[in-house]
C-alpha cells in the first residue's frame, strides 16, 4: 500500500483530525471540480468518517482519474513540527554534502578541441510569433501576402476556425484584387 504524506500537499495544515477533515471539505465545497482535492477529500472521510463516506463515494469517486491509486494508498499525518525539523535535517546534510565535494568543471584538452565551434552544430530554432492581430497589421500596411500566410498557419493550428479563417483570407483576397483595379484606373488617368 502506498503511503501519501498529505502535508507535502497542503501548506500549513492543521494538526488536529477535525480541523484537517473541515480545511478539506471546505477546499472540496470551493473547488468541487478539482481531482487533486476530491482525492484528498475522499481518502480522508474513508478513514476518519466512513458513514459519510459510504454516502457521497458513488458520486465522487467518478470524478477520480486513477481509482486503482485511490483503493491503493493510505494518507499519512505529521505535524508541521515535525515536518520541519525533518526538512532542516535533510537540508543541512545536503548542504554539507555539497561543501564537501563542490562540483567543478575540469577543461580536458583531449575531449575538447578549440579548432571547433561547437555553436555551428546546434540546431536553432526559428521561432515565429503569430497572430490573428499580427496578420490584420500586415494587411493594413499593405502587406496581404504576409497576413494571408500567417493566417493559413492560423488554420493549421486552429481547425475549428476554418470556416471563419476561409472568409478572413477570402476578403484579403478581394482587397488585393480591388486595390489593383483602384491603381490601375488611376494608371489609365
Amino acid at each position: 500500500m502506498k503511503k501519501i504524506e498529505i502535508n507535502n500537499y497542503f501548506d500549513n495544515f492543521p494538526i488536529e483530525p477535525e480541523l484537517q477533515l473541515a480545511l478539506l471539505e471546505k477546499y472540496h465545497q470551493k473547488y468541487p471540480a478539482s481531482h487533486f482535492v476530491t482525492f484528498f477529500y475522499l481518502k480522508m472521510l474513508q478513514e476518519r468518517n466512513p458513514k459519510k463516506y459510504e454516502a457521497i463515494k458513488s458520486k465522487l469517486l467518478l470524478s477520480i482519474p486513477n481509482r486503482t491509486e485511490f483503493h491503493n494508498c493510505k494518507l499519512e499525518y505529521f505535524t508541521t513540527h515535525e515536518m520541519k525539523e525533518e526538512n532542516i535535517d535533510e537540508i543541512a546534510f545536503l548542504t554539507a554534502q555539497l561543501q564537501q565535494n563542490i562540483p567543478k568543471i575540469k577543461y580536458d584538452p583531449q575531449k575538447h578541441n578549440a579548432e571547433i565551434n561547437l555553436a555551428e552544430f546546434g540546431e536553432i530554432e526559428d521561432i515565429e510569433f503569430i497572430s490573428e492581430t499580427l496578420a490584420m497589421v500586415y494587411a493594413d500596411q499593405g502587406y496581404t501576402g504576409k497576413a494571408v500566410q500567417i493566417i493559413k498557419k492560423l488554420m493549421l493550428q486552429n481547425p475549428e476556425k476554418n470556416t471563419y479563417f476561409a472568409a478572413l483570407i477570402e476578403n484579403l483576397k478581394n482587397s488585393i484584387n480591388s486595390n489593383k483595379n483602384l491603381e490601375e484606373s488611376n494608371n489609365y488617368k
